[in-house]
């Protein structure tokens, strides 16, 4: 698994114009620390395509998306069509290799897919590709046949194709520390690698949440991301696996569609934006529908925050520190300003996780960490 030895985050994201845009915004010197997942929706594959020529010194994970509001896309529906083992998947996933061979496939299906289906499919996976992801995700019962059918893939496969397995536990939006306690839907997802010789996984959340602040007001709400996944990390490097961090980069799949707003049919939004800092995101929303000026006064905000990581961070503080200063002429919109937050997460979470944060948050007393609660 050398090909991803230097990686510790995967930020996961879908198929959107701004979503894809703002990941290829990360620099150059930050991209092999980063696999993005990018999970497919939308009418057509060109803006894929894009992202996949533009992303060419590293590697990207790519998967259909499943969500609801994403599965009745034109292409979704394609890509989830079980139909001559998920044929039209396949031959998608092979064009993108063809355009970039750092494409990385994931093994993705839904509780009802034909269990054959799915391992046909990934059995062609292993036969066209160097690593394979196998995501596994869901609660209750959806999540034991989820389980159920990924064990099904690893037991059909040999034990050299489990070396080049990377497991993805997602666990989907959390508006609180999940449990991880026997019997949890986590913990179910990790027994698969008390069974197999799996040597990497990623493990995958969102906690950005699903309200905003009142008109004119801002809020600080907890990122908890990071802290259930701290724990994982320590159990699973116990057992000599290694890990990466992954979250959704300040989005939230099951709420959020950033790229839908029409204004043929929709008011115009109430200006809103985020910024990460340390294990939190402040959100402002201001003015009235439609009064995108107001994104000036919110970037002046960001840049008085504390720890804010400085105009020149990332494509996203540049960005923030040009509309606040008006050295860009235009303020930005709802669309422009999630690129912004996407990207900064991006790359404020990467330094986090690069700097030892799931270590500090596992081990919190050490003497070389005393000094992370003040930082919290």
């Amino acid at each position: 698994m050398e090909k991803l030895e230097k990686v510790v985050y995967a930020p996961s994201i879908r198929s959107g114009k701004y979503d894809l845009l703002a990941i290829s915004e990360i620099e150059d010197k930050r991209r092999p620390f980063i696999t993005p997942i990018i999970s497919a929706r939308g009418d057509n594959l060109k803006m894929i395509h894009a992202f996949a020529e533009s992303w060419q010194k590293s590697h990207f994970w790519f998967d259909s998306s499943r969500f609801a509001q994403d599965s009745q896309t034109d292409l979704a529906a394609t890509l989830n069509d079980t139909s001559n083992n998920f044929s039209k998947k396949l031959s998608t996933f092979i064009k993108l290799k063809n355009i970039n061979d750092k494409m990385l496939p994931i093994v993705g299906f839904r509780s009802g897919d034909n269990q054959r289906s799915v391992v046909q499919f990934a059995l062609k996976l292993y036969s066209e590709f160097p690593i394979v992801g196998i995501r596994v995700e869901g609660t209750g019962v959806v999540l034991d046949k989820n389980i159920a059918i990924a064990r099904a893939v690893l037991n059909s496969i040999s034990d050299a194709n489990l070396t080049k397995t990377v497991l993805i536990i997602d666990a989907w939006s959390i508006s609180q520390m999940p449990s991880l306690q026997e019997g949890s839907s986590i913990q179910k997802m990790l027994e698969l690698t008390n069974d197999y010789s799996i040597v990497k996984v990623i493990t995958l959340s969102t906690s950005w949440p699903d309200d905003r602040p009142d008109r004119g007001a801002n809020a600080v709400i907890p990122c908890i991301d990071p802290f259930w996944q701290a724990i994982v990390q320590k159990q699973l490097e116990a057992k000599g696996i290694s890990h990466i961090y992954g979250d959704y980069a300040a989005t939230n799949p099951t709420k959020d569609l950033l790229d839908d707003y029409d204004p043929a049919k929709m008011a115009a939004p109430i200006p809103f934006a985020g910024y990460y800092n340390v294990l939190s995101w402040h959100q402002e929303r201001r003015g009235a529908g439609g009064e995108n000026e107001k994104y000036r006064e919110i970037a002046e905000i960001f840049r008085r925050l504390p720890n804010y990581h400085g105009d020149e961070f990332c494509w996203g503080t540049k960005a923030i520190a040009a509309i606040g200063s008006g050295k860009r002429a235009k303020s930005g919109n709802m669309a422009f300003w999630n690129k912004i937050r996407i990207n900064q997460h991006a790359c404020a979470m990467l330094k986090d996780v690069s700097d030892g944060l799931l270590q500090k948050l596992a081990n919190p007393h050490e003497p070389e960490h005393e000094d992370f609660d003040d930082l919290i």
